[in-house]
């Protein structure tokens, strides 16, 4: 080999290290930085022999106080924004998902999100409450109150 040929063999071996040692840097980097997102706390609601059974962080709890309890102690750990994901299997009554979310607001947590999840299909969808909207039975309310619509157009 010549000199010249020797020299670009060893910058370019040199080169090719650097970039080696620099992608390698940025890797470490990537993983250590925080995720700028707020932090999640998953909540399973699955049917228990007599009532709902609440898993929290891979532990399982019959009683509803003991669940809230954990999650009131999660609060007071991670503080700030966190949020739970209340997962509600569709084999119980609509009750579970305001059951579960009376719990969070007790706990202290705001952004409750609730998901429903089918456990024939393994697909979940998540649960959005609106305003509430009046509501009867009685159709003379209901014809009063289209009168009065009507009136004040």
């Amino acid at each position: 080999m010549t000199r010249s040929s020797r020299t670009v063999l060893l910058v370019s071996t040199g080169c090719l290290f650097a970039a080696g040692a620099l992608a390698a840097d940025s890797t470490n980097k990537k993983q250590t930085q925080p995720v700028n997102g707020p932090e999640q706390i998953v909540v399973n609601v699955r049917k228990a022999d007599n009532g709902f059974l609440f898993e929290v962080e891979s532990y399982e709890y019959k009683k509803k106080g003991d669940a809230n309890y954990v999650l009131a102690g999660l609060k007071l750990q991670k503080g700030g924004d966190c949020q739970i994901l209340a997962l509600v299997d569709d084999r119980l009554p609509l009750s579970a998902i305001t059951e579960i979310s009376e719990m969070a607001i007790n706990a202290g947590f705001k952004d409750i999100r609730p998901f429903v999840s089918w456990h024939k299909t393994g697909r979940m969808a998540q649960v959005q409450f609106g305003p509430a909207i009046k509501f009867t039975r009685d159709p003379d309310k209901i014809d009063k109150s289209e009168a009065a619509q009507n009136k004040g157009r």
